[in-house]
């Protein structure tokens, strides 16, 4: 995102030439390093900030939930239908398929939701 006039008259009066900082988190961006989303207009600061924007609940859920990198066989919680189970993996998310797809699904639905809600970009 640009940097508002007042944010740019500091920056400037630092001696820098920054015009943007990033859509996720709001560090100030250097002008060679620059992460982006395929197809969208926004920019991060690191692949993190952008994996945690693009990604969502979805990110944080696998890298800070209490029950991330627990052994295989122990029981966890459907993210979709809160139903307890036991994973075979140590990684999953859902109970089922069709959890999975239930999930992907509404993501889908909500994903396309937005795109259509969205102000269209200057032609």
């Amino acid at each position: 995102m640009k940097l508002t006039a007042a944010e740019l008259a500091y920056v400037r009066s630092q001696g820098l030439y920054i015009t943007e900082k990033c859509d996720g988190c709001g560090t100030l961006l250097n002008q060679t390093v620059r992460f982006t989303i395929n197809g969208k207009l926004e920019v991060y600061c690191s692949a993190v900030c952008r994996d945690r924007v693009y990604f969502g609940d979805r990110y944080e859920t696998r890298t800070q939930a209490p029950s991330a990198g627990k052994p295989a066989g122990t029981l966890r919680k459907c993210q979709q239908c809160d139903q307890e189970f036991t994973d075979g993996r140590g990684k999953g998310l859902y109970c089922s398929g069709r959890c999975r797809l239930r999930a992907y699904r509404q993501r889908k639905a909500s994903a396309a939701r937005l795109k259509r809600y969205a102000p269209s970009a200057p032609a």
